[in-house]
């Protein structure tokens, strides 16, 4: 059960991310992107990424069936969480999941999540700041052993984003995550990179370093 719950920890902690409405881009028709061994492409954010080739990627719908079983980590028996959950998914943007190990392997995995959700200022999200301490947050509520470091602004790819360090113990080994977080278009953009010691933690290095903004 806690090596269940260690796979399916990246997933929960991305549920974590506040969900708040709004409309994004009229001049641009929003995309998933283009993912490939390798590299992912997304035109309507100008984004592209390299990530290890012999990393395995999952597309929009293999995503959505893991966000539900993070699902029931994060909420557990808690409806109205649960309730919120739902409506998060229904408005957010799957974009790019790749990990050395498949996330229901049992194994601990480095990875890289992308995923987009439309915010409002209307709702206090102005920038990656206001998204990420809205986050933090609902991960606080959840109850769950985080801990955290400041948020502050560096640049990726030549832009502006704002980053978030958590990590949890969970008893077979501490699961860092560094979220990046940006507005772009009226969405919230973050990648999510997960890491468990040195060795993963340069090579998700070498995916923000590879970054490149449009």
């Amino acid at each position: 059960m806690m090596k269940k719950k260690i796979g399916l920890l990246s997933m929960a902690m991305l549920l974590m991310l506040v969900l708040v409405t709004a409309c994004g881009g009229k001049d641009k028709e929003v995309s998933l992107g283009v993912t490939e061994s390798g590299s992912y492409t997304n035109d309507y954010f100008g984004l592209s990424l390299k990530f290890p080739k012999e990393w395995g990627y999952q597309n929009a719908d293999q995503m959505m069936k893991l966000m539900e079983a993070g699902q029931e980590v994060v909420a557990g028996d808690n409806k109205a969480k649960s309730k919120m959950l739902d409506l998060a998914k229904t408005k957010t943007l799957n974009l790019l999941m790749a990990s050395e190990f498949p996330l229901d392997s049992g194994k601990t995995s480095p990875s890289v999540i992308a995923v987009a959700e439309k915010v409002s200022m209307l709702q206090g999200i102005k920038n990656g700041k206001d998204y990420l301490e809205s986050s933090k947050k609902l991960m606080v509520d959840s109850k769950l052993p985080y801990k955290f470091e400041d948020i502050k602004t560096v640049k990726v790819g030549g832009k502006d984003m704002d980053l978030m360090k958590a990590s949890i113990d969970a008893g077979a080994g501490v699961v860092n995550q560094e979220y990046y977080s940006t507005i772009i278009d009226g969405y919230a953009f973050n990648l999510i990179l997960t890491y468990i010691d040195e060795k993963s933690k340069a090579e998700t290095d070498k995916i923000v370093e590879s970054v490149s903004f449009k």
